[in-house]
């Protein structure tokens, strides 16, 4: 009976931190409405879901990197190549389709070579992935000539970035529905569970028949394809590259996905979670703007709710060891 009762109160202590993110949300859009009275207004939010696509689109393909344990530092200097790729080839006179497949098919081909490094040669992925990052930054700089290039950006693009649907941008529309793919794979489909399995005991996973080196490039792909659309969308919000650009967005996505595991699914990165850390880095950014704090604010502010998602992700992660480590005595 007592054990019961301990049962349901933890459980409930539980469910209340699944939804710590989404209180603390809440709480920042009471403080900034109550600071700012433009901050509510649909105008503003609409401003506010729009910049948050890029960095939430490699936050949705970074995911795929995080469940397995590795770490993609290329992705910041990918999203520079991709767009400048983009805008080279717009000038060159290409089509919306062309230069879209162009700088997905870009991040992808250099996601694989990542992964091969990383799996393949056993080499350690912060040092793989930084190692791709510097190639590709020194490619930017070569074929941009250190120039900004804007000439050219296809209507298609432009309006997909900048265009908006009940109020809302069409690039965020996308996103929501790219996050419902990646949930579906995710949860529902072999190579999602199979990412999850291979996440928590790669030889596990081996030893139940998965290709684990399979799985953990096409992670590695699939990362830097998301990577290359989210260049896409801000191509086409900025209407033009910059080869300095992109560097700065690897910290803010990945901050994105280990939110996600606060909510929802604590300990887990998931989608609903990530939608959620989306808007809320979203809110913190535009609030600390709106009341006209200094610039540092945002980088602390950042920094600050990585930090508290780290903790609380190895919190609960040490609390589920140790329940798992308890079920065989109570039984």
């Amino acid at each position: 009976m007592n054990e019961n009762v301990k049962g349901h109160a933890a459980s409930g202590r539980g469910s209340v931190k699944n939804y710590y993110m989404l209180i603390v949300f809440a709480a920042l859009v009471v403080i900034f409405s109550i600071a700012s009275p433009t901050f509510l207004t649909g105008q503003n939010w609409s401003n506010l879901l729009i910049v948050q696509v890029t960095t939430g689109c490699m936050a949705l393909g970074a995911m795929s990197i995080l469940i397995l344990g590795e770490f993609d530092l290329s992705l910041g200097y990918m999203v520079s190549f991709c767009m400048m790729l983009g805008a080279i080839l717009s000038e060159n006179g290409a089509n919306a389709f062309v230069v879209i497949a162009a700088m997905v098919l870009a991040g992808a081909a250099f996601g694989l070579v990542s992964g091969v490094l990383t799996v393949k040669f056993k080499v350690n992925s912060f040092i793989s992935t930084l190692g791709v990052g510097m190639l590709m930054n020194g490619l930017t700089q070569a074929i941009s000539n250190g120039e900004v290039h804007s000439s050219g950006i296809p209507d298609f693009i432009t309006e997909m970035g900048q265009g908006k649907f009940l109020g809302i941008g069409y690039s965020f529309w996308i996103l929501i529905g790219l996050a419902v793919v990646m949930y579906f794979v995710l949860n529902h489909t072999t190579f999602g569970r199979s990412l999850y399995a291979v996440g928590g005991s790669q030889k596990v996973a081996f030893m139940a028949g998965i290709n684990t080196d399979k799985v953990r490039i096409l992670a590695f792909v699939l990362s830097a394809a998301f990577t290359g659309l989210a260049a896409v969308f801000q191509l086409g919000q900025s209407g033009a590259a910059n080869p300095s650009f992109g560097f700065s967005l690897l910290m803010p996505a990945y901050a994105i996905v280990f939110l996600a595991a606060t909510s929802f699914s604590l300990g887990t990165y998931n989608v609903p979670g990530l939608l959620l850390a989306i808007v809320l880095l979203g809110v913190g950014t535009n609030g600390i703007q709106m009341i006209g704090a200094p610039s540092w604010a945002e980088f602390v502010y950042n920094g600050g709710i990585l930090i508290v998602a780290i903790f609380l992700v190895n919190k609960s992660t040490k609390a589920q060891r140790r329940l798992v480590q308890k079920q065989p005595e109570s039984r």
